[in-house]
């Protein structure tokens, strides 16, 4: 008898001692055995901002921020094989009266950055088959969006 509550001590203490280290490996997302992957806040982060990746944020205000960085927007990650999505702004989300308004001013404002946008749009052979494709030129193009993979969102302003 005494062997046996022996055995059954040793095993709890064994298994309890196990237990900081399981949720250690828990905690850094690593595979702890038996099949199961405890993700941390940092891997939800990271999958949820490529989700976000590739929803295109059409709405009034993000056009407007996009024109305001129109100067540091760099074109040469975009290429024949990068996913080039066109946005009329006659599509956009949000108050056309008040936000439109926002955006007129916006657009009048970065005329220089808008010649700037204009000529890098016509450097670039894949943005320009892409709007010619559309029926548009790079004069149509109020802002472009481009991320690190060479996918690009071309603003154009279709509402003449």
């Amino acid at each position: 008898m005494n062997n046996t509550l022996l055995a059954t001590t040793i095993a709890v203490l064994m298994s309890a001692s196990a237990l900081p280290a399981l949720a250690q490996d828990a905690a850094a997302g690593t595979d702890v055995g038996a099949g199961v992957n405890v993700e941390t806040p940092a891997g939800d982060a990271a999958v949820n901002a490529a989700a976000g990746a590739d929803a295109i944020n059409s709405s009034f205000n993000s056009v407007t921020a996009a024109i305001f960085g129109a100067t540091d927007t760099d074109l040469s990650a975009v290429t024949d094989e990068s996913k080039v999505t066109i946005v009329l702004l006659s599509s956009l989300s949000g108050d056309a009266a008040t936000e439109g308004a926002d955006l007129d001013s916006a657009i009048s404002a970065n005329a220089e950055a808008m010649t700037s946008l204009h000529a890098n749009i016509d450097g670039n052979a894949a943005i320009k088959a892409k709007l010619e494709a559309e029926g548009y030129t790079s004069a149509d193009v109020v802002a472009v969006q481009s991320a690190a993979d060479g996918a690009a969102t071309v603003y154009v302003d279709d509402r003449s």
